[in-house]
């Protein structure tokens, strides 16, 4: 009877901590792209949000063509999406510059290597 509990116990404790890291690692990236309002006539009215303002700085396309756009674009993502997201930035950008061969180690050529790609672009490539 005990072993039964235990083991209902662990099954259930891991879960739970599996759903959070799930939970953790999918937030921030879901953006709407439009707003429905219906009226009293009995239309719908779509409302369509500007996409400029809509879009997520993780989508957009980042200036890796010298150090300071470099420290300004960490510094950029590092204050709409936190401390977390600009330090995942920063420690993948350390794991190329250990394990991709193709730069060798050359910070210039990591940065032309990555310039214009997105922040989550830059994260799925260490993910593969």
């Amino acid at each position: 009877m005990q072993k039964l509990a235990l083991t209902s116990v662990s099954a259930i404790v891991a879960t739970l901590f599996l759903v959070t890291a799930c939970a953790e690692e999918g937030t921030g990236t879901e953006t709407t792209s439009t707003a429905v309002a219906a009226t009293g006539s009995g239309t719908t009215d779509a409302v369509v949000e500007n996409s400029a303002e809509q879009k997520s700085i993780m989508d957009q396309p980042v200036d890796f063509s010298s150090a300071e756009a470099y420290a300004k674009t960490l510094e950029s993502i590092r204050q709409q999406d936190g401390d977390k997201v600009a330090g995942s930035i920063e420690n993948t950008i350390g794991y190329f510059m250990v394990y991709d061969l193709s730069v060798k180690r050359d910070k210039e050529k990591l940065m032309k290597k990555l310039n214009g790609k997105t922040p989550n672009e830059i994260l799925g490539m260490r993910r593969r």
